[in-house]
Order: structure tokens, then sequence, then C-alpha cells
């Protein structure tokens, strides 16, 4: 009796013993080894798809360029990428990847995507060109303002940012399109700002392309 009931005591403890010599039992550290790892698994997977799912609005966006660009232009349109742009580069300013590899000459007109006109090459060198904003400081164009298309001088402010000066008298508010009948046939920029003074018999229009140029990843070349 004495004998069983010594048995029926110590067998776990021999299980214990026999899955550590056989190597069975596995350690608190291996364990935590282990959990590390999938852990480390799962980042590099969480890693992949967030890299699948960026390449595919990567794909997105430039097949709509693309498709945009063969609809809308008889002109030959070459697709760049935005090597360069302020803060990290001179402001109204861009530099892209292409250049003379790819035919492109000064005075080139660059487009943002929605065939947005912004600014026209400046420099060519071998793979890589300067972009000139139009909104560079001091510029001036002669625009239309709104749907009673109101002729006014356009200044560039630097920034992407235009002003122009027109009566008080004349109705223009945020929102309205502006327009560049010698740079392009689309909308140009976008009223962003009415600043009027009572004192004066003018007011202020401020606008900007509808598009953040300096958020800009891709542009379009359309080559003379």
């Amino acid at each position: 009796l004495i004998s069983g009931t010594w048995t029926a005591i110590a067998r776990p403890f021999w299980r214990v013993e026999f899955s550590v010599e056989s190597g069975s039992l596995r350690s608190i550290e291996t364990l935590l080894a282990e959990n590390e790892e999938l852990r480390r698994q799962l980042i590099e997977t969480g890693a992949r798809l967030d890299t699948i799912h960026f390449v595919e609005l990567q794909n997105a966006e430039l097949k709509g360029m693309l498709e945009r660009t063969i609809s809308t232009s008889t002109r030959s349109s070459v697709l760049a990428a935005v090597l360069e742009r302020p803060p990290f580069g001179p402001y109204d300013e861009l530099i892209i990847d292409i250049g003379k590899d790819k035919g492109l000459t000064v005075k080139d007109k660059i487009y943002a995507p929605e065939k947005i006109l912004i600014g026209e090459v400046g420099a060519v060198l071998g793979k890589t060109s300067k972009v000139i904003l139009f909104s560079s400081p001091g510029n001036k164009y002669e625009v239309l303002i709104g749907p009673r298309h109101v002729p006014a001088t356009a200044i560039g402010r630097g920034g992407g940012q235009y002003e122009t000066h027109v009566a008080r008298d004349i109705p223009i508010k945020e929102g309205d399109f502006i327009e560049v009948a010698s740079l392009s046939d689309l909308p140009f920029a976008v009223v962003t700002s009415v600043i009027s003074d009572p004192a004066q018999p003018f007011e202020t229009i401020l606008f900007a392309p509808v598009v953040n140029v300096y958020q800009l990843r891709w542009v379009l070349v359309e080559k003379q």
C-alpha cells in the first residue's frame, strides 16, 4: 500500500523530469522567444499588406492620369516623378526625374493630376529637369474670374499662390474658377479668399490651384 501511494505521488515528478530530459517541456525563455518571433512575423505580414495597398493606390492614380492624358490631349505627354519639392528645395520649383533622355525642352508645360496646369520646364539636364511654377513671385497673367469671366491681371505670390485686384462692386466669391486663356483652356485655379477694405475702391482676390503643388508625387509633361 505504501509503495502504491508513493508511486502515485512521485509519478508527476517523473513525468516532469522525463519531459525536461527529453526536451519536450520548453522553458519560459523559449516560449517568449517563439512569441516574439510570431509577433515579428505578424508585423512583417502587416507591412507587406500595407505595401501592396500602397502600390495598388499608386497604380490606380497613375492609370487615371494616363487615361486622362490619352483622352484629353493630342500632344505627346510623358509621366514624371517629382524628386524634390519645397520645403526641401527652392520655393516654386520642382525637380522631376526625366530630362533630355525623354526629349524634354525648356517651356514644356507641366500638369498636375486632373489636367491642371501648374508650371513649365525651366532647365533640362540629362535625366532630370527643373520645373518653374507659374506662381513664382512677379509672374503676371491675364486671367478671367468666375462665371462672368471678369478680366484681371494676376501676379504670382510664391508658394503656389496668386493675387489680383478688382473693383469692389464686381461679384466674386470663394470657389470661383480662374481661367488663363493664354496658358490653358481648362480651369487654372480657384478663388481662395476675397479681401475687402471699405476705404479702398478695390478688393484683393487670392487664388491657388485646386491641388497642393507641394504634395505632388507625379506630374505630366506636355512636350512642345
